[in-house]
């Protein structure tokens, strides 16, 4: 499966999203038509009306600038970087707007503006903001090297800020000393008209309707669909405040819609960014739960070599020993030498057995079969303890059903299971001196076609508290332990469409019964 971008420039608006904004723009078009019947009433001035609406543009165009400004580090997209500059742009010339706005701070505004500031800055904020839109969507295709280094990204962000903040310091100057831009309004209240409904109104109207023909061109972006959505609102405030003779009307204090669309934008870019990051968390977490797996592995294939070699390497070290105490006798005995070099080779044989069923266990891939006799399994595995049986005094007891069918099954893994489950008995039974040390080996066949070898020893048994938990990797009751040797077991035993189970002696010590099918 592909993995989902973090550009949101890049994600498919979904049928839902489309759905809200169609939505949203019937909404628009009926509260649009509405104001039209009422749009030339005066209205009451309201104080706090403009500083609350400029407070809303600036953070929600400086929040979402700086959403798009991150998006443009990660993707290093031109489009995201030129439609943040954009929404900056609107950002911070609504300060100047705010402070100049006759009646906001003074009777005719701070810092010296004029009558016509306040709707300069705001025709500037407007043109600027449509500007970058249109620049957004001829950019939208175009990306920056992907060899671009963070700290080119940086350079240019920091670039593009401080190329913005002139802008709008050069554009709050222009608009405070009159004389330098034509005159617009007659007082603080009303408009000459004209010029406004002539020439500038329309002019923002043709550079609108130019933003909403070119995103209209890849309305399936998730960005550039609500960015359609929201210079359509922008189209219905310019409109709007086209037919308004003067402040404080129905038509002017309808242009709330550019801030909606702002709010807009702004939302859907939290909510989407709030998801991605939802989403970039949760593989976070599974990158590091698979790398815990994976380390946990390679501790159980290192905990699993050393647990399973350790006794056919006891073993060459004591045979070698033996070899040597043959040596050393006058004459040297050489058949003892001979058997001891014989059984060298074989637990050769056997640790490199054992080292390639490990791998195939932890591989996955399927171990080589061959049709097996049970019977030539058992007497295999008890004659590399023969030294180890005498040594602990155990006695040996075989019962065998006759004309048990052959398993199929790899002879290594399946010798290494019958191995570990007579360590494990010849180890329960060391501290056992009140009663006869007993290794009973069990073989018979099961309905319905199932062959059971079941191994007992007179040991302590199992305790209770312990008797659902002796499966389970790295549990054990051993000081030496490594709790992986019957957690092996099991699996090879899985693997080979068998199962096996632990159970208490009749009397004394446990009971484990291993089941293969027979074919």
């Amino acid at each position: 499966m592909r993995e989902q971008s973090l550009l949101l420039s890049e994600h498919t608006a979904s049928s839902g999203h489309r759905r809200l904004a169609l939505v949203v723009a019937a909404v628009l078009i009926v509260a649009f038509l509405s104001i039209l019947f009422i749009g030339g009433r005066e209205l009451p001035y309201f104080a706090a009306y403009v500083p609350i609406v400029d407070s809303i543009m600036f953070l929600s165009d400086l929040v979402t600038a700086t959403l798009l400004y991150s998006q443009y580090s990660v993707g290093r997209q031109r489009s995201a970087l030129t439609l943040g500059m954009g929404y900056l742009f609107a950002a911070l010339i609504i300060i100047p707007h705010a402070l100049t706005f006759p009646g906001n701070f003074s009777p005719t505004g701070l810092l010296g503006a004029n009558v016509d500031t306040a709707f300069w800055l705001y025709y500037f904020c407007r043109l600027g903001l449509f500007i970058a839109v249109i620049a957004y969507s001829l950019l939208e295709e175009v990306q920056s090297s992907t060899g671009t280094n963070l700290t080119s990204v940086k350079a240019t962000i920091t670039s593009s800020i401080v190329a913005v903040t002139v802008l709008v310091l050069l554009l709050t100057m222009l608009s405070i000393h009159a004389g330098f831009l034509p005159r617009v309004m007659l007082d603080s209240v009303q408009a000459t008209g004209p010029l406004w409904n002539r020439v500038l109104a329309p002019a923002l109207v043709l550079v609108s309707v130019a933003a909403i023909a070119l995103l209209w061109r890849d309305r399936s972006s998730l960005l550039t669909m609500w960015l359609l959505v929201a210079q359509f609102a922008w189209l219905i405030e310019i409109l709007l405040l086209s037919l308004s003779p003067s402040r404080f009307s129905v038509f002017w204090y309808g242009g709330v819609f550019g801030e909606i669309a702002s709010c807009l934008v702004l939302a859907v870019l939290l909510y989407e960014t709030s998801i991605l990051y939802g989403r970039l968390a949760l593989a976070a977490e599974q990158r590091n739960a698979e790398g815990e797996r994976q380390r946990l592995a390679l501790q159980v294939v290192a905990a699993s070599l050393a647990h399973e070699v350790q006794q056919p390497l006891a073993t060459l070290l004591l045979n070698g020993d033996v070899a040597r105490t043959h040596l050393a006798q006058t004459p040297p005995n050489v058949p003892g030498v001979r058997a001891a070099l014989d059984d060298i080779e074989s637990d050769g044989f056997r640790a490199s057995n054992i080292i390639n069923s490990i791998r195939v266990t932890v591989t996955g891939s399927a171990p080589p079969v061959a049709p097996l006799s049970i019977g030539h399994l058992v007497h295999q595995a008890l004659a590399l303890f023969r030294f180890d049986l005498r040594a602990h005094d155990v006695s040996v007891q075989l019962e065998a059903a006759p004309d048990l069918p052959p398993v199929s099954g790899n002879k290594g893994q399946l010798l290494q299971v019958l191995v570990n489950l007579i360590t494990n008995a010849l180890e329960a039974m060391q501290e056992v001196t009140d009663r006869p040390r007993m290794l009973n080996i069990r073989s018979s066949l099961r309905v319905p076609k199932m062959l059971s070898v079941a191994i007992a020893d007179s040991g302590p048994g199992i305790a209770v508290e312990h008797a659902g938990r002796i499966f389970d990797p790295f549990f054990t009751t051993k000081s030496r332990g490594t709790g992986l040797g019957l957690a092996i077991c099991q699996q090879i035993i899985e693997a080979h469409g068998g199962r096996i189970s632990a159970s208490a002696g009749a009397k004394h010590g446990a009971i484990f019964e291993i089941l293969l099918p027979t074919g």
